[in-house]
């Protein structure tokens, strides 16, 4: 077990390589402002830092005054990557990104080829173009419920995405050498439209996606709910308005009783139609099973389906009185791939200040 210095010393170093990769470009005078910590523990802290190779010195600060000249700090060439990957219906998209979360190259195989075939295409394509950077996380999204603990995707009835039942840990075993962590792409969603999107600064939100199924990411009291099985938010397989779940409604009233789950270009042309009505009362009947029972202060709507810029005001006006808003999330149909970035960087940035450390 380390000592509690070293517990102490690690976070110290975590917290200024986050205001490092916040601010971009800084001098120690300006780390020891912004946290609060001592000019003395910031250098030892920026050195540490430095001779691992997270950050490096790339410049004086011209202050245009006599005395001491600061010097700049940012990222170092140690520092590394992550790969943030989507696997769904439409395809496998992913993201290089470097610890800043900047996008350094994109990635994609369309739908139609084998997953895990694509999968780890991506991942190698990936690997080899950032030749000797080091890979420091993977974060897979997935179309599919996954277990929090184990991070296996779970099989459920009537999957939308079959495909999309296997272990993309174990399939990237062989090419990645980084931890591979993988969840669900709506919790990756919602995840996304906390950090930078329609629910920055909000601890209580729902984002119910809409597209090839239906599903709810949950943000209660600022922590995203996955649930003890990774089951949270599958609404899906509530009952609907009649015999069959909410899903099974939703696909009904899209193409009809034998209608597929994922009749995506059948939605969006009725929507471009101006054939609102039955999809805004089985998306308002969605977003009313999860007001009832968690009182979230704000619902956004996502997906392919969920982002059409004609279904908000129908499924207001079929919703119930309620005090919580009903809002689109601003991330789009890219928003389980920014979720995914923000995942990898979060699991990144500790390993990469673990290791220096170790």
């Amino acid at each position: 077990m380390p000592s509690p210095q070293a517990v102490l010393r690690e976070a110290t170093d975590r917290r200024l390589l986050e205001e490092v990769v916040t601010r971009g470009r800084v001098t120690r005078a300006e780390l020891a402002a912004t946290t609060g910590l001592s000019k003395p523990t910031v250098s030892e802290a920026v050195r540490r830092l430095t001779e691992g190779g997270l950050l490096e010195a790339t410049g004086a600060q011209e202050t245009g005054r006599r005395g001491r000249v600061g010097t700049f700090y940012e990222l170092g060439p140690a520092a590394g990557w992550v790969l943030a990957i989507e696997v769904g219906q439409s395809g496998v998209r992913a993201w290089s990104a470097d610890l800043a979360g900047a996008v350094l190259r994109e990635h994609e195989r369309p739908a139609g080829a084998e997953v895990a075939a694509a999968l780890l295409s991506i991942a190698s394509e990936a690997v080899t173009q950032a030749g000797e950077g080091i890979l420091r996380a993977v974060a897979v999204s997935m179309a599919n419920p996954v277990d929090p603990g184990t991070h296996d995707v779970i099989a459920l009835p009537d999957s939308p995405f079959p495909e999309g039942l296997m272990s993309p840990a174990d399939t990237l075993a062989g090419v990645v050498a980084a931890p591979v962590w993988v969840d669900n792409d709506v919790n990756l969603a919602a995840l996304a439209e906390q950090r930078a999107g329609g629910a920055v600064g909000v601890s209580s939100f729902a984002y119910v996606f809409v597209g090839p199924g239906l599903g709810v990411g949950l943000y209660l009291g600022d922590r995203l709910i996955r649930g003890a099985h990774g089951l949270a938010g599958e609404i899906g397989y509530l009952p609907g308005a009649g015999s069959g779940t909410l899903a099974a409604e939703l696909a009904a009233g899209i193409g009809g009783p034998d209608a597929p789950s994922n009749d995506v270009e059948t939605a969006l042309r009725m929507l471009d139609n101006g054939d609102t009505e039955t999809l805004g009362c089985a998306v308002a009947r969605a977003v009313a099973s999860v007001t009832a029972v968690v009182d979230p202060e704000l619902v956004l709507l996502g997906g392919p389906v969920g982002c059409h810029p004609a279904l908000l005001e129908p499924v207001r006006a079929a919703l119930p009185p309620s005090p919580t808003r009903l809002e689109y999330g601003t991330l789009g149909t890219l928003a389980s791939l920014h979720g995914a970035t923000y995942s990898a960087l979060e699991h990144a940035r500790a390993a990469a200040v673990r290791v220096m450390s170790a």
